[in-house]
């Protein structure tokens, strides 16, 4: 018996370092780009052009973070996009909240027929076309509205909330109505600041896809002055790597950098905010997307 518990222990214990190793694996293949464009953006032109960068910068420079920052361009787009990300992600708080509150009362009158119609648009969505002339009807074409609005609301998230809504004792707003609270005290003195995980969790998402969109501001946006940092970005990548951007083609001529410098930089510029706030959040992501399967 005593060589049987042996037997599994030492199985337990390979299976235990194939684990540890296959995950390491993983942790490096996942790592491994993001220190790259580090490195990149941090290197010599010719330590770039000969491929000689790998994990750590080779010849440091720093003239493609200097090319960037002083970029005229990138104060307006920052305050766009936090504007953006800011009020879009508080809507898509309040307004989820909101409908999944009332999805959760049973005495509400149209709670089916609602499931149902936001049932049909987790599978069929009216597409980009219609999206556009709606926006062009509405009058929205080259506003703030046309970046936050569509994405304002999701059907699976407000599915999640109302799971969890659910999970609360229904003796609670019972008892607050007793107490003469309405609909609207009760949930934002009872249900909100119990979904504090939830929030935070659905709050990070919120704010990451307002920070990384620019399909949106591509169609709706014509203003330079209105668009967000991924526009900038975008045009860096993909447009002309010095529209805009004073002395770039100089000093990419002049040899001073490469052009990959200028645009890994930008990368980091434009990433580097929400990398900040995630680890502040992180802890609240197992327990906010639990929270929401308690109860169906």
């Amino acid at each position: 018996m005593i060589a049987g518990i042996d037997r599994k222990h030492s199985a337990g214990m390979g299976f235990d370092v194939i684990l540890t190793i296959l995950m390491v694996g993983l942790v490096v293949v996942v790592l491994y780009p993001f220190i790259n464009i580090i490195a990149v953006s941090l290197s010599g032109p010719s330590a770039i052009a000969t491929g000689r960068v790998s994990w750590v910068p080779v010849d440091l420079n720093l003239k493609g973070y200097e090319m960037v920052f002083k970029d005229s361009r990138l104060p307006a787009a920052y305050a766009n996009t936090v504007l953006y990300a800011v009020i879009g992600t508080l809507l898509n708080l309040l307004l989820t909240s909101m409908i999944a509150y009332a999805l959760m009362v049973r005495e509400f009158m149209f709670r089916k027929q609602l499931t149902v119609i936001l049932t049909i648009t987790m599978f069929f969505s009216g597409g980009m076309v219609p999206g556009y002339i709606l926006i062009l009807n509405l009058g929205l074409m080259n506003t703030l509205w046309s970046i936050v609005l569509p994405s304002c609301i999701a059907a699976y998230n407000i599915f999640i909330y109302r799971s969890f809504f659910s999970s609360i004792s229904r003796e609670m707003r019972e008892a607050a109505y007793m107490d003469g609270a309405g609909d609207i005290m009760i949930l934002f003195r009872i249900y909100i600041p119990l979904s504090t995980a939830l929030f935070a969790t659905f709050g990070l998402f919120a704010i990451v896809g307002y920070w990384n969109m620019w399909f949106e501001p591509l169609l709706y946006l014509k203003d330079q002055a209105k668009q967000p940092i991924q526009m900038i970005l975008r045009q860096i990548l993909f447009t002309s790597l010095a529209a805009g951007m004073d002395g770039a083609q100089e000093a990419i001529n002049s040899q001073l950098i490469n052009p990959k410098n200028i645009q890994y930089a930008c990368i980091i510029a434009t990433i580097w905010p929400v990398l900040c706030v995630y680890p502040f959040l992180q802890k609240y992501f197992e327990k906010g997307m639990m929270l929401g399967a308690v109860k169906g």
